[in-house]
């Protein structure tokens, strides 16, 4: 083991001169290479929730499921509030007609534009076009609640209100109980468009995947050929509803407050393509003013980005060219490749540079630097690499891409700095011609950060036991705030409080009928099963339950019963004790006969055609998912217990909660349990190279030692600041124990070496840390400032991942250089006896 490690010490320190001696071919091929993957841009996005799941997935087949049979769930509430604190004043009313108006207008109009999304709007209803059933002689008429005349009077006006209050539909999603709120409600067709309207939106930098979906309803479909929403499609639909919305005709009476899984879509739109590339352009700007400030050259601020950004464009060329498919984990995708860039290129930079001020000349430097720091840099990118690699294995697509695509570029970003680094260095070098000079006559002050290392080294022997200690208690704490740590996930809460958002859903919560939806899908599996009262009584019973025992959570359940119970009451001179589902078949056949006449547009939403699906639309306020999942499992529970009885008529009968919320709380459990999974694997097979990499068990084992403090550090912050463990912040994990095991690799790979020269523990400790000590601190100053900029976002998962990388930095700093030499230390038999400290600082 040790001839082959020595043989790939020595490939790495004749490289420089290899590379040299062949540079223009090496060139030619970098630029081929380049060319063909940069190519291939941009790769392919998809950011549905859909896409998190394997396409047989019994959550996904049961979402499609119900969009097959009643269309997309894709709508936007649009809550408005009366400035004169009443939606029935004369202006508040003129206000909403004139809006609805407008809207149907634009609708229509679209359908001839091509580049206009309100097209996919497929009903607007409010207090002036709701249905409103009454009898007209014989006949069971619906007609607009409002309609075109509205009322001219006060007393009109307040007769209107009145109806509007006792309506049994109507209250807290028309209107709120003090009449100072209304709603305005927007169905569209938005998550299952059709192919032929797929090249709409293209103003974003990604291209999305084009799998096929179902379309809306039966009514109407054209179920072949559908495709996934793309989100700058939704973004673009809420900005024309708001172009609308915001005219000053209308603003002047009314306040809007926007709600609805498109406008969530709107905002991680405008986050991702807009507020990122700030963000991004902002990460930059700070890293090359770090890389100026800590080398001085200009030289060590340009190759190092050049190095990062070439690795981004071949590794997201290289995803485009093998087709795979990402989503928002792109994000981290680039993270990951900028953090292990920039820490391979410092290493090898820092380590030039620290061997120049030892009076080597800059081709030995080169040798030098690369026979210490290239075999660590290929160590750290294998077991990173096989690490990301690890999570391949989660069943969750877009994860195992990123395992793979991830892996892809931590290798692109390594073979750069160990290829092109090199031949960039020999174009232009960080060491200028006066400190050469001040080099050869022994002139160079020593830089602040070797000041800082010799003051660290001595310390970190000496007192080597005490670290220990200290850093065992930090870990039991960190372990305790670990334990605190929940997971939850809550789109909206992912929104600063400030934000016009955030503000919009915790009013309609508070005011109106809730923000989210959840879809209770029945399908029979026989004609005209829901002609039959046992089924519409099952169904009530389950509304019942959910009103009566989740007060927290559900304001409203709406399906065919609400229908029956409406029309029959009104088929009976509207008495109060008629609102009851008919018990005798023939007449509940009857009465949705007449109901069905009246107006099939609303019947065919609640239960199609032939009677054999139905479902129940329920209405929640926004909670996150921790408090959802015990609601939730609650209603699939009494769901299989009430309508388990009906099996003995209807025993091919099927029943799934659903729905886009259904899906995200299925989600968050994958991606909690499949993370852990991942991270307890890749944990596993780190552990395992180590131990064959140093091939020694003691040093493979201390060396998980540092790379789990930064774990431990980062996940106990989280509990003590109750940052919750979501989407956003579960895929910190993979950054964090690829920096800490780059840094400890680098570490032990220039601890054994110098053990191997010297035999002297205290000889190899103060080395190692002078050497690699400078490159990590570098490396943590730079990715600490550089991640600071997303602490700046409204997107609170983007500024939570700001804080707790600057935190995994740190404290991956603080463990390779303080406990690690410590645990050198202890793990030796009979380590050399150390200087005092004062000496040592002067070594």
């Amino acid at each position: 083991m040790k001839n082959i490690l020595g043989r790939i010490t020595d490939f790495f320190e004749q490289l420089p001169d290899f590379l040299r001696a062949h540079r223009i071919p090496v060139w030619i091929g970098i630029v081929a290479i380049v060319a063909f993957l940069a190519s291939g841009l941009p790769p392919r996005l998809e950011m549905t929730m859909e896409s998190w799941f394997e396409d047989d997935d019994p959550a996904v087949e049961a979402f499609m499921k119900y969009r097959e049979a009643f269309g997309s769930d894709d709508t936007v509430y649009i809550v408005y509030k009366a400035k004169d604190g009443d939606i029935f004043s004369e202006k508040s009313l003129a206000a909403l007609a004139a809006v609805h108006e407008e809207l149907n207008a634009a609708t229509l109009d679209a359908v001839e534009d091509d580049t206009s999304m309100l097209s996919h709007i497929l009903e607007i209803k409010s207090l002036i076009n709701v249905s409103y059933m009454e009898v007209d002689g014989d006949s069971l008429v619906s007609r607009d609640f409002l309609g075109e005349e509205l009322p001219k009077t006060e007393a009109a006006r307040e007769f209107r209100r009145k109806e509007a209050l006792e309506h049994k539909d109507y209250p807290l999603f028309y209107l709120s109980e003090n009449s100072q709120y209304g709603g305005i409600y927007i169905r569209t067709d938005l998550g299952s468009i059709s192919e032929d309207e797929g090249e709409l939106f293209e103003e974003s930098g990604f291209v999305e995947s084009e799998e096929a979906v179902f379309s809306d309803s039966p009514a109407e479909a054209g179920t072949a050929d559908n495709r996934k929403t793309e989100m700058g499609e939704y973004a673009k639909f809420c900005n024309e509803i708001n172009a609308i919305l915001q005219k000053p005709e209308y603003t002047d009476h009314l306040d809007f407050y926007p709600v609805g899984n498109p406008v969530i879509m709107k905002f991680f739109y405008h986050v991702l393509t807009i507020e990122l590339t700030y963000i991004m352009a902002a990460t930059m700007l700070l890293i090359l003013v770090t890389l100026f400030y800590l080398f001085r050259s200009f030289s060590a601020v340009f190759w190092p980005i050049l190095v990062v950004a070439l690795s981004l464009v071949c590794t997201l060329g290289l995803v485009s060219w093998l087709g795979l498919v990402m989503n928002m984990m792109v994000q981290l995708l680039v993270m990951i490749v900028l953090v292990i860039g920039v820490a391979d290129s410092i290493h090898i930079l820092s380590g030039y540079v620290y061997f120049r001020k030892l009076q080597y000349d800059h081709r030995a430097a080169l040798r030098a630097v690369l026979r210490k720091s290239g075999f660590a840099c290929m160590l750290t990118s294998l077991t990173t690499s096989a690490g990301l690699l690890a999570m391949s294995f989660v069943p969750i697509p877009p994860i195992a891409v990123f395992g793979y695509s991830a892996a892809m570029g931590v290798t692109i970003a390594f073979l750069f700095s160990v290829i092109l680094l090199p031949l960039l260095l020999d174009i232009w070098h960080p060491i200028s011609k006066k400190q050469e000079e001040r080099i050869a006559a022994d002139q160079e002050k020593t830089p602040l950060v070797q000041k800082l290392l010799r003051k660290i080294e001595g310390a970190s022997f000496q007192y080597h036991k005490t670290i220990l200690v200290v850093f065992f208690v930090i870990g039991v704490i960190a372990v305790y705030g670990l334990t605190r740590v929940k997971v939850n996930s809550n789109m909206v809460e992912l929104i600063k409080e400030s934000h016009p958002i955030h503000v919009a859903h915790v009013l309609v919560d508070k005011v109106m009928g809730g923000t989210q939806n959840l879809e209770i899908y029945l399908d029979f599996r026989q004609t005209d099963a829901l002609k039959d009262p046992s089924v519409l009584n099952a169904m009530e019973s389950l509304q019942s339950y959910l009103l009566e025992e989740h007060p927290k959570f559900v304001v409203r359940a709406e399906s065919l019963v609400n229908v029956v119970k409406n029309t029959y009451q009104v088929l009976n001179e509207d008495r109060e004790e008629m609102y009851i589902i008919p018990q005798q078949k023939d007449t509940l056949s009857q009465t949705l006969f007449l109901f069905d006449n009246a107006n099939r547009e609303d019947r065919q939403l609640l239960v199609t055609d032939d009677y054999s699906i139905g479902h129940i639309a329920i209405r929640l306020k926004n909670y996150g998912s921790i408090e959802y999942l015990e609601f939730f499992n609650d209603v699939q529970n009494k769901t299989n217990e009430i309508f388990d009885p009906l099996k003995r008529d209807y025993p091919q009968m099927e029943t799934n909660v659903t729905g886009s919320m259904a899906l995200m709380m299925k989600l968050i459990d994958y991606m909690s349990w499949s993370q852990i999974q991942s991270f307890g694997l890749a944990l596993i097979v780190i552990t395992l190279m180590l131990l064959f990499i140093f091939g020694s068990p003691k040093v493979g084992l201390m060396g998980m030692i540092p790379n789990l403090f930064p774990v431990m550090i980062t996940f106990g912050s989280m509990g003590f600041f109750n940052i919750p463990l979501d989407a956003d912040t579960l895929i910190i994990a993979p950054i964090v124990i690829g920096i800490a095991v780059d840094d400890t690799i680098h570490f032990l790979t220039h601890f054994r070496t110098e053990m191997l020269e010297s035999g002297k523990v205290y000889t190899a400790i103060t080395k190692s840390i002078r050497e690699v000590g400078q490159a990590i601190s570098f490396t943590t100053i730079i990715l600490v400032l550089g991640f600071s900029t997303q602490l700046v976002s409204a997107h609170k998962g983007i500024a939570h991942f700001g804080i707790l990388t600057a935190i995994a930095f740190i404290s991956a700093w603080l463990a390779d250089l303080f406990l690690l030499p410590a645990l050198c230390r202890f793990m030796k038999d009979k380590p050399a006896v150390a200087p005092s400290v004062k000496t040592a600082g002067a070594v």
